[in-house]
């Protein structure tokens, strides 16, 4: 079992917290003191083997302060590779329980956990699979027999109950009988016994007569037994003929039914074949049947109308005139924009004619002069940047440069502002002459261009414009009416109109929705064609399950279903009587079959039955004949010994002999039942005891730097070879030794149960007492063992960091 994540609802400090352990087995989580470590581990146990209750575990229940919630959840993998999230909330015996498998996504029986867990309980896990708190003393008291038991309650089903029983055992046989005691019940009995002994033989009479009689009844008591044998031997016989009579009829049956003929290929398997088969055929007509339905809906949806059938036929024609649209609709374009010309000139010619001014010939050429001006301020923009640049780096050479370069700059600075002198002087005089013309002839504009305008020979000028663009109006409407005469052969589908914009609309409607419509038949013709390769696959395929179909038929000489389900039913029939003599030849056993041969009928074992009871009634004559003698014998020493001192010795030895023996029985009962319990348990361990110990000693060697080599038991005491071969009792070791071989016992304890039962080894603050060699031992060793094993190491120790990558750390500090 491997954990994969931890959630908490509520428990002690934690809330509506998720931790995500590592993919591979090895997970660090560090924190600093009260940081939750404990808690976290407290909360794996509890939903592991349920919750402690309020009864002496107050202090580790962890009952959350902060919510109402209380419990957690396991995401965990089986040694199956299955997935389940194990939760545990707050209720009665250890928590609610329930169980989510992953991979089904289904709630599941809660049982499954006990499954997982096997033998595994609380106590038995800390024992095995945790590294914790260390006592000392304790250590050092740790014998081999604890450790054997430990391995034995995991080794063996049911192991507690019968250790219990086993210590049970051991300690009422003790009770009842102990090789040195004086108490027990069987030493006082035996001791009374060896007294009434002494007294027998001190009052025993010693006479031949009473010798005699002893010797009879001694001679007659082993031919009584001898008789008494050969009865028993006779009811073994008796009691195997009765079972031979009892089994003859299954015997007859089995020989009444030996030519059973099973055909091949009329078995489970054979009909699971044919149900596969004839199911892929019945799913393969379905699958057709829904390609075709497919391929009708796509034809139906394909679009056909005239209208379509006209534009396929003529698409070749329509795309050349539909590609010159352009260039049209860009004629369309000028031809608007120059009957709005023609407007705009004539507006301006009845404008002109209505501001009309006569100018004389000085004044137009001067007015033309002016205008010329006016248009060239652009330059003169430009000539009064250059004057700036001029006084600028005149400025700069006077403040800034010695000598000549000072009259260098002088001069420059003066050339410009000579320059803006003479520039201000032609600008004054240009808007004295535009305010003298406005005066003479009443221009309210200060514009040249528009005095010029108004002058006759302007009016002419704007008639050349207005002449020329009609012209070209009409080139332009003979060019696009002859492209709208062009489409007069689908004038059944577009509807022209003496609108060029509208016309050029309805062309470019037509052609992009018949477009459209082709672009989407062509698509469903791409499905129909895709649904038909579909469908030739499946009708492959159909073929070839009907040939599988036949094969299989023709293979069990039948030509139809309903043929073999009738060839199968028979053959069952014969399966199953087949079935019945195996059973009956199970229930006889090859040994009463093998005896029973040597009978012809049932009669000879009456006959044989019938001898062998006569004989035994005639020996139990004989026997009671002897039981008489013995009888008379006993009646004659009664007579001797008439005084009954004897006679009362006899009875109480009698009497006690018969108590003695039942004691004796009963702990013989003790003594044999405890060792046969021992070696049950150690028969199921056989195979873990020498593969921990092997374990122990390669870990504490790895750990110790192989300064320690052996570790052995000696009188029940646990004891370590140093490499120069000097031995120490576990009491003797440092605390931090003690710590490595207490985790050297566990981890291997962990490996050994790991292979069958992959429980997570958890180590809580365990390297605390290692110096910096030996935890850098033991992380080396948490690697090799997480091979195969996941481990959960908690620690406050900073070390961590230093030997593994962050991603195997999980920071409760920054949580």
């Amino acid at each position: 079992m491997k954990i994969n994540q931890i959630k908490v609802y509520g428990y002690g400090k934690w809330q509506n917290q998720t931790f995500n352990l590592n993919k591979n087995n090895l997970q660090i989580i560090y924190g600093d003191n009260e940081s939750g470590k404990t808690t976290l581990l407290s909360l794996i146990m509890g939903i592991l083997f349920g919750y402690k209750d309020g009864r002496g575990h107050s202090y580790e229940q962890y009952i959350p302060k902060e919510t109402s919630s209380y419990g957690g959840s396991l995401s965990i993998t089986t040694d199956d590779n299955r997935n389940f999230l194990v939760k545990r909330i707050s209720g009665t015996h250890g928590g609610k329980l329930s169980i989510y498998d992953l991979d089904n996504e289904c709630d599941t029986d809660s049982n499954i956990l006990s499954n997982i867990l096997g033998p595994i309980d609380r106590e038995t896990f800390e024992h095995i699979f945790y590294f914790g708190d260390l006592n000392i003393r304790d250590i050092s008291r740790l014998n081999n027999n604890e450790l054997i038991e430990r391995i034995q309650k995991v080794g063996f089903v049911g192991s507690n109950e019968w250790i219990s029983i086993n210590d049970n055992l051991d300690k009422d046989a003790k009770a009842l009988y102990a090789p040195n005691g004086r108490k027990p019940p069987l030493n006082i009995k035996l001791r009374d016994y060896e007294k009434l002994l002494t007294k027998i033989n001190d009052s025993k009479c010693n006479i031949n007569e009473y010798e005699n009689y002893l010797y009879n009844n001694q001679l007659a008591k082993k031919q009584v037994g001898h008789l008494d044998s050969q009865i028993k031997d006779l009811d073994n016989k008796i009691y195997t003929l009765n079972n031979h009579k009892n089994n003859w009829p299954l015997y007859k049956q089995l020989n009444n039914h030996k030519n059973l003929n099973i055909k091949s290929g009329f078995d489970d398997s054979s009909k699971n074949k044919l149900y596969l088969i004839e199911n892929n055929i019945e799913l393969n007509n379905k699958q057709i049947e829904i390609i075709n339905n497919q391929i009708n809906d796509s034809k139906n949806n394909v679009h056909q109308s005239p209208q379509l059938n006209f534009y396929e036929q003529n698409e070749s024609k329509i795309d050349d005139l539909y590609n010159s649209s352009e260039s049209i609709n860009e004629l369309v374009n000028s031809f608007n924009i120059k009957k709005q010309l023609i407007n705009d000139y004539q507006a301006k010619q009845k404008s002109f004619n209505e501001h009309k001014v006569k100018l004389s010939v000085d004044d137009e050429n001067n007015i033309t002069r002016l205008n010329n001006l006016n248009n060239n301020r652009g330059l003169n923009t430009l000539s009064n940047i250059i004057k700036l640049i001029f006084l600028a780096l005149g400025i700069i050479l006077i403040a800034i440069l010695p000598g000549i370069l000072k009259i260098i700059g002088l001069i420059l600075a003066s050339l410009a502002l000579y320059l803006y002198i003479i520039k201000y002087n032609q600008v004054n005089n240009f808007n004295k002459q535009i305010q003298f013309y406005k005066d003479k002839y009443g221009f309210n504009s200060n514009n040249p261009q528009q005095w010029l305008m108004q002058n006759n020979n302007m009016t002419n000028s704007l008639q050349d414009d207005i002449n020329k663009y009609k012209n070209e109006l009409i080139e332009i409407k003979k060019e696009v009416n002859d492209y709208f005469d062009n489409w007069r052969f689908a004038e059944d589908y577009i509807d022209l109109s003496k609108n060029y914009v509208n016309n050029m609309s309805i062309i470019d409607g037509f052609v992009k929705n018949n477009k459209k419509v082709i672009a989407e038949n062509n698509r469903l013709t791409k499905t129909i064609n895709k649904y038909l390769f579909q469908k030739n696959e499946l009708v492959n395929k159909k073929e070839k399950l009907k040939k599988q179909l036949t094969d299989f038929l023709e293979k069990r000489n039948v030509h139809t279903s309903n043929e073999f389900n009738d060839e199968f039913d028979k053959q069952q029939t014969v399966i199953q009587e087949t079935k019945r003599q195996t059973d009956i030849k199970q229930q006889l056993g090859e040994n009463e079959i093998e005896l029973l041969k040597k009978f012809q009928s049932e009669n000879e074992i009456e006959n044989k039955l019938k001898e062998h009871k006569n004989l035994q009634l005639k020996i139990k004559q004989q026997m009671l004949e002897k039981s008489k003698s013995i009888e008379k014998n006993n009646l004659n020493i009664q007579r001797l010994t008439s005084d009954g001192t004897y006679q009362d010795l006899e009875q109480k030895k009698a009497n006690l002999e018969t108590e003695i023996n039942g004691m004796v029985d009963d702990w013989l009962t003790m003594k044999l039942s405890g060792q046969w319990i021992d070696k049950a348990l150690n028969i199921a361990t056989a195979d873990r005891i020498p593969m921990f110990q092997e374990k122990a000693n390669e870990y504490f060697g790895l750990l110790t730097n192989h300064n320690y080599i052996k570790i052995t038991y000696y009188k029940s005491k646990l004891k370590v070879t140093r490499k120069d071969k000097l031995q120490f009792d576990a009491g003797e070791l440092s605390r931090g030794t003690i710590e490595q071989l207490y985790l050297s016992l566990i981890l291997s304890l962990a490996v050994v149960f790991g292979r069958d039962y992959k429980m997570p080894i958890i180590i809580d603050d365990g390297f605390n007492e290692f110096d910096f060699d030996r935890s850098h031992n033991a992380y080396k060793l948490l690697d090799q063992i997480s091979e195969s094993l996941q481990i959960i190491y908690v620690t406050c120790n900073e070390n961590v960091f230093e030997y593994y990558n962050l991603d195997n750390i999980i920071n409760l500090n920054e949580k």
